[in-house]
């Protein structure tokens, strides 16, 4: 019997409490129902383990695994301590609960956490494609042009002012539209100007001078966010200057003056394209190859162009070289920058003190790195590749690609949160390079047609891309490919603009 005094036990027939001597004897002889309490330490560890999954979803699984672990030891304790509270403290379905739910939380971030294993014989720098050593001057003199301000006014480091590269890209921007009255009109508005900005830029015409004394143009830029490409932003100043220069020489009569300039730069662009490392440079290279190509057939369309003019165009403007279009360089170089940034990303953060970082490093080398070989492989023409796993060897090795709206499987963003987003901004950018380059190879194809055309040669109208055959359209003075919608007469073809009685197709 219990003394409702002071809990002592006594034995059933006791009348006096042994210890506090109360007196027993009006007591009922049954036992008292006694009052439950539901255990602090079973709620505790429900709680712990409720905020493990809410720490796991807000991806924070250092805290979850911690907060999973107490909850399952708390879990535990609490399972002890109802046993031993003689049925006062319940609570002890709820503790199960929370040992089940917490161990299976920790099972999981333990089994999370583990990245991919290493890539063996990845890329090196060494895997980019150099320029001979007997070039490396080229790439100091590219560095020449780079502006020694962040924001300059003008362009000092070739001699433009901010008058001279207003007036260049305003003349720019009327040969965008390819309309050739409006252009002839804005050179003859602009004559003096034009040829102000040529005097002026004579620092820069040198570089491009002595740049094409080079049978390449090495490009030694590091693989990283900080590498100084600010030469290429004077590149595009000199190429829209030569551009409006060759434009308004053409269409003063002076077309051996234009050849020989237009020659002189597209030449840099073919040879820097070769060894252009990054992204960027590269799609400045396109960018310009292309400028040429326009310059090049206005020449040729122009009546007064002579033969010996065409003759130079035909020997120089051949038709672009694998090498100098291809993106082998660019994909490794940005595959090595991203390896360089990401690694940064985890040295600089607190992830670095993370067992359980949300950045899978090597998995996320490896996806990238399928996707560069991938981008490779269909550039040349081969169709198989080894990829590689992208899992743990422990995981299930589900597949990881990308859908058509550049969206990556569920079960890799939640494996790889942090690498995933990266990935996400990285490789829609990269697939839409492939279509800047196949517009580049077309309209280099529509230039060698005009140009056998005003040569007198025979031509071959098939088409590289998008249509079976290039299309000339005589009544709209035009040759152009449908583009990527496959449709003529759209804001995608990609089109010249032709002279059909210069090069006989009026009959």
């Amino acid at each position: 019997m219990q003394c409702p005094k002071c809990q002592t036990e006594n034995p059933d027939d006791a009348q006096i409490c042994s210890f506090c001597s109360c007196d027993l004897s009006t007591l009922s002889t049954a036992e008292p129902t006694p009052k439950h309490k539901i255990s602090k330490m079973a709620i505790g560890s429900a709680v712990l383990a409720g905020l493990a999954a809410a720490l796991t979803y807000f991806v924070n699984p250092t805290l979850a695994f911690f907060a999973a672990l107490l909850g399952a030891f708390t879990a535990v304790a609490s399972i002890s301590n109802i046993k031993k509270s003689k049925r006062k403290l319940i609570g002890k379905r709820l503790a199960i609960g929370a040992v089940i739910f917490s161990t299976i939380q920790v099972v999981l971030l333990s089994y999370w956490r583990i990245d991919a294993a290493p890539i063996s014989n990845d890329y090196t720098i060494a895997d980019l494609r150099s320029a001979p050593p007997e070039c490396a001057p080229s790439y100091e003199l590219l560095m020449s042009i780079s502006e020694k301000e962040e924001h300059p006014t003008g362009a000092p480091a070739i001699g433009l002012s901010a008058q001279d590269v207003n007036t260049i890209e305003q003349v720019n921007e009327v040969i965008k539209k390819e309309d050739y009255s409006k252009i002839t009109e804005t050179l003859k508005a602009n004559a003096d100007s034009i040829n102000q900005a040529w005097e002026n830029a004579k620092k820069g015409r040198d570089v491009i001078n002595e740049l094409n004394i080079f049978p390449e143009i090495a490009d030694l830029t590091e693989p990283n966010l900080d590498a100084k490409i600010g030469f290429l932003r004077n590149l595009r100043h000199l190429a829209r200057l030569y551009q409006a220069y060759v434009y308004l020489q053409t269409e003063q009569g002076n077309g051996q003056s234009a050849v020989n300039e237009l020659i002189e730069l597209d030449s840099v662009f073919r040879n820097l394209s070769v060894n252009a490392r990054s992204i960027v440079t590269k799609l400045v290279c396109y960018a310009n190859l292309n400028v040429g190509i326009g310059a090049a057939n206005f020449i040729i369309n122009n009546p007064e162009t002579s033969h010996e003019s065409l003759e130079l165009l035909a020997e120089h403007f051949v038709p672009l070289t694998n090498e100098q279009i291809s993106l082998r360089n660019s994909f490794i170089s940005e595959y090595l920058m991203f390896k360089n940034e990401l690694s940064k990303i985890l040295r600089d953060s607190s992830l670095k003190y993370s067992a359980f970082s949300p950045l899978k490093l090597n998995s996320s080398f490896r996806v990238y790195k399928n996707f560069c070989d991938r981008w490779i492989a269909s550039e040349e023409n081969r169709q198989e590749i080894e990829k590689l796993t992208v899992w743990p060897t422990l995981y299930p090795q589900f597949p990881v690609t990308m859908d058509i709206d550049y969206d990556f499987p569920w079960y890799y963003k939640a494996y790889n949160p942090v690498g995933y987003a990266v990935l996400r901004v990285l490789t829609p950018a990269m697939e839409r390079v492939f279509q800047q380059q196949t517009n580049l190879q077309i309209r280099d194809d529509l230039l060698q047609i005009v140009l056998n055309k005003r040569l007198g040669n025979e031509v071959s109208l098939k088409a590289r891309a998008y249509s079976d055959e290039y299309i000339i359209d005589v009544e709209n003075n035009k040759i152009f490919s449908p583009g990527p919608d496959g449709k003529a007469d759209t804001k995608d073809d990609i089109k010249l603009i032709i002279n059909p009685e210069v090069l006989n197709l009026t009959d």
